[in-house]
C-alpha cells in the first residue's frame, strides 16, 4: 500500500510540474506554441544556443523588462529559426524568416527599429506554415517564475 501511495504521489507531482512547464504559450489565430521563457540576463543571452533540436510547436519567448530595439544573432545556434518580434500590445512588428545558424566570430544581426517587448523563436518555416504576418495579433500567456 505504501508503494502505491509513493508512486501515486510521484505521478501527481510530475503532472503538476509538467503542467507548470507547459503553461507558458504564445497563441496566434491559427496556432499556439508552448514556450520556454527567457527573462533573466543569462537566459536572454544564451537563448537557444547549442541546442541540436527544437520540438515542433515549441519555442522560446524572450521577455524584455521594457520596450526595446532588440537585435538578435545566431552565433552558436545550431538550428535555423524564424524570429518574431512582438510589441507590448500583442502585435507582430517584424519577422525574420529562416535565420541560418552561424559558426563564425562575426554573425549578422537581425531586428527592427520598432520597439518590441518580446521576441519569439520557433523552428524555421513556422511563419510560412501558419501564415503569420506583420500586424497579426498574438495572445501571450506566461507562467510566472
Amino acid at each position: 500500500m505504501r508503494h502505491v501511495f509513493i508512486v501515486g504521489l510521484f505521478l501527481m507531482l510530475s503532472l503538476i510540474v509538467g503542467c507548470k512547464d507547459q503553461a507558458s504559450q504564445v497563441c496566434f489565430e491559427s496556432k499556439c506554441v508552448m514556450v520556454e521563457v527567457a527573462q533573466t540576463p543569462e537566459e536572454l543571452s544564451e537563448g537557444l544556443q547549442y541546442r541540436e533540436h527544437l520540438d515542433k510547436d515549441k519555442g522560446m519567448l524572450f521577455v524584455f523588462p521594457g520596450l526595446s530595439k532588440a537585435k538578435f544573432w545566431m552565433k552558436s545556434t545550431l538550428i535555423p529559426l524564424d524570429m518574431i518580434w512582438l510589441n507590448s500590445i500583442g502585435e507582430v512588428v517584424y519577422i525574420k524568416k529562416n535565420a541560418p545558424p552561424c559558426f563564425s566570430e562575426t554573425c549578422p544581426t537581425y531586428g527592427v527599429d520598432d520597439l518590441a517587448q518580446y521576441v519569439l523563436e520557433v523552428n524555421a518555416g513556422f511563419t510560412d506554415a501558419y501564415n503569420i504576418n506583420v500586424g497579426d495579433g498574438v495572445q501571450i500567456n506566461i507562467e510566472t517564475k
